[in-house]
């Protein structure tokens, strides 16, 4: 605005003022409130619903990890169950995790690897392989730490990404891994008992990777979290392992709000 802009702009709201000051008590009030309702009311509007739209989000991460942290609890239940009945059969449950509510800010495609990108609102004490889940289930894991606030994670889909699984019914072993368009379970003998609809799960099993630098221990994903479906069996004539094939449970393509899986120390704090 220029200078005489400016002046004029002082000059009116002077006058303004004047003349509020000169009316009645009662009509002061009247037009105050009128001013109010035009000129600073929308901004109240404004701001207040940005605050209760960021109130609801963090409500809404909130209660989504506590109905994830009860999923979790039941489905180890559920698995200690299936223990039981069969008489010890299967790896021991762990003392599962606390799910740390994330957003998906970024999402990068590659050659060898599919990643996104996820923020938290507080820093988390994250670290590479560490279970990343959505409410549906298994999504991927921890692939870089950028600050304790954002980190690069690896979805299931990338060619590379390999899991331990479980088959809920029969606490059958297994290895997910992606092929292509389909998620394949492998290592599971050719005369074992899977059906098409039997549940997977994560197993609880401690990954280890070889790098450069030799083998690393690996942050297992807590037992009991669904990862999907058997779709389809075959077995091969010439193979002695069969061909499992997974529908999997959470979409990779799109996610607003995931759940990083922070292991529990013993004291019970993440």
């Amino acid at each position: 605005m220029s200078q005489r802009g400016e002046l004029a702009v002082l000059v009116l709201c002077c006058v303004t003022s004047i003349v509020l000051v000169l009316l009645p008590d009662p009509t002061q009030i009247r037009v105050a409130d009128h001013l109010g309702r035009v000129l600073t009311a929308p901004y109240w509007s404004a701001r207040n619903f940005l605050d209760d739209m960021f109130f609801l989000r963090r409500e809404n991460m909130r209660l989504h990890r506590e109905l994830f942290s009860l999923d979790l609890e039941r489905s180890h239940l559920d698995m200690l169950r299936g223990d039981a009945e069969r008489a010890g059969v299967g790896v021991p449950v762990d003392g599962g995790g606390f799910p740390a509510p994330c957003r998906v800010t970024m999402r990068r495609r590659g050659r060898f690897t599919t990643m996104v990108r996820i923020t938290s609102d507080t820093p988390l004490n994250w670290r590479p392989w560490l279970p990343v889940v959505n409410r549906q289930g298994m999504l991927g894991r921890v692939l870089t730490v950028v600050s304790p606030t954002a980190a690069w994670v690896e979805l299931m889909s990338s060619p590379d990404f390999a899991l331990g699984v479980e088959f809920r019914r029969t606490g059958l072993l297994g290895v997910l891994v992606p092929r292509e368009d389909r998620y394949l379970v492998g290592m599971v003998g050719r005369d074992e008992d899977v059906r098409v609809g039997d549940e997977v799960v994560t197993s609880g099993v401690v990954e280890v990777k070889d790098n450069p630098e030799g083998l690393r221990r690996g942050a297992e994903a807590p037992r009991g979290i669904l990862v999907g479906k058997v779709r389809a069996v075959a077995v091969p004539n010439d193979q002695v392992f069969k061909r499992i094939e997974i529908e999997p449970a959470a979409s990779c393509n799109r996610n607003e709000t995931v759940f990083v899986i922070l292991p529990v120390q013993p004291g019970g704090r993440p």
